[in-house]
């Protein structure tokens, strides 16, 4: 006899229910946890503490390799061109709970730039017996100390309140490993610390687009106009050795039934389906750059999740629209030609189909401010606005459109600023339809 209620799951759909289930409190929850964290890619480790929190992660924090650490400080620790230092200082300080050994092996296996960067942004160090060592100001000078092997002089350089003062991991170094901690000394007194940095923002950022988080500038390109012609060749296999797995914050929104998903549950090819993973990943990862926001935000991340799905749908559409005319969006055969696409074009270059027909809507609202009665209604002040909260919702979905990257808005009573992107042509008409009845409303036409 057979269960009629078990529903087998596609490959896809397999995939991403394993990303869910590898959430931060059903780890911690796990009798194997190292076996787990070690099985996790770095980016999936990131997200996971910092779903956890900081706080409450160390059982996971004790468990990850240097590579998935150095994922973790690369994607947390830098202020695009700057190192963040106090952000680093939060990392050793959770590390700090598991005791000296804990702190310093987790140092340690930091990239020995980042090394020479911390201990670089946090002390000086002085060689009593040849360097020229300023008059201590006993009242209000900075703090000094010497080095539990007699041989440098240390004094506090950072203003920063830092949760663990940088003595603190220094003698938990010299606990561990003298040698080391002394040559790590002797190279931050002589290296300058700009070209350190330097040196530790390549290195970072070779390492950040190795998971698909690029440069701004080239972010930004999900933005520009996309090529008319598909792309010659496209490779089956992803990028690299190791199937990419889908991180849980991303595989939320990825699950939810939509064209993408659809389109996606009927690729049964796993090496295909790894590659098309991989890139749906890194285009999100491209799409948290190109939008500005930061790593550490979950929720806003998965926002951007949400966003990129719902723009690669738009792009999806909008190519099926042209290439299949006489095809039905709401059909049956919408899903088929939806695969097809995604085995024949980037998901990069999908999005960017998407974006671009959101484009007609800004200029159109553009537009709609050359008209004088529009924009008065439009940059009146806070004061003299409409206490009505259908009139906020209107302005909302104005200021969407105006944006840097038109968004849908005015969506929400509750929370009428909130936004979207666009995920269908249904959804492009129907603001196309609403921006011209508000123009003609505003500006008294029949």
């Amino acid at each position: 006899m057979t269960d009629t209620n078990i529903i087998k799951l596609t490959p896809f759909r397999a995939d991403l229910t394993r990303a869910l289930a590898r959430r931060g409190e059903r780890l911690l929850a796990s009798n194997d946890l190292a076996d787990e964290v070690a099985a996790l890619e770095p980016l999936e480790a990131y997200y996971i503490v910092r779903e956890i929190g900081l706080d409450q992660a160390l059982p996971v924090l004790l468990e990850l390799s240097p590579e998935q650490l150095e994922a973790c400080v690369d994607l947390d620790c830098w202020n695009r061109y700057d190192f963040a230092v106090d952000s680093l200082d939060q990392w050793l300080t959770a590390f700090s709970l598991a005791g000296p050994e804990a702190l310093a092996k987790a140092f340690f296996s930091l990239d020995y730039v980042v090394q020479l960067l911390f201990l670089a942004q946090t002390v000086t160090v002085y060689d009593p017996d040849t360097d020229e060592v300023p008059q201590e100001d006993e009242e209000d000078g900075p703090l000094r100390a010497m080095t539990p092997d007699g041989f440098y002089l240390l004094e506090m350089k950072t203003e920063l309140a830092l949760k663990i003062h940088p003595f603190t991991v220094l003698d938990a170094l010299y606990q561990y490993d003298l040698s080391a901690s002394h040559q790590l000394l002797s190279d931050v007194r002589v290296d300058l610390p700009t070209q350190i940095e330097e040196e530790a923002l390549r290195f970072r950022n070779d390492r950040m687009q190795d998971i698909g988080f690029v440069p701004p500038d080239e972010a930004a390109v999900l933005f520009s106009p996309p090529d008319l012609r598909q792309p010659l060749s496209r490779p089956r296999r992803p990028v690299g050795s190791a199937l990419t797995r889908v991180p849980a914050v991303y595989a939320g929104p990825l699950v939810e039934t939509t064209l993408l998903q659809q389109a996606l549950s009927l690729i049964t090819d796993h090496e295909c389906l790894s590659r098309l993973e991989q890139e749906i990943v890194w285009v999100i990862n491209s799409a948290i750059i190109a939008y500005g926001e930061k790593t550490e935000e979950t929720k806003k991340i998965t926002d951007i999740a949400e966003r990129a799905r719902d723009t690669i749908c738009l792009g999806l559409e909008s190519l099926i629209n042209k290439k299949y005319p006489d095809c039905p969006l709401d059909g049956a055969e919408t899903a088929t030609k939806a695969a097809e696409l995604l085995e024949e074009w980037y998901v990069s270059d999908l999005f960017r189909h998407g974006f671009a027909a959101s484009q007609g809507l800004q200029k159109e609202a553009r537009k709609a401010l050359t008209e004088s009665p529009f924009r008065a209604w439009y940059e009146l002040s806070d004061a003299n606005q409409s206490d009505d909260s259908g009139d906020r919702m209107e302005r909302a979905f104005v200021a969407a459109l105006l944006g840097r990257h038109p968004l849908h808005s005015g969506f929400d009573l509750a929370e009428p600023e909130d936004v979207k992107a666009f995920a269908s042509l249904a959804d492009i008409e129907a603001a196309h339809l609403h921006l011209k009845r508000l123009v003609d409303q505003i500006c008294h036409r029949s």
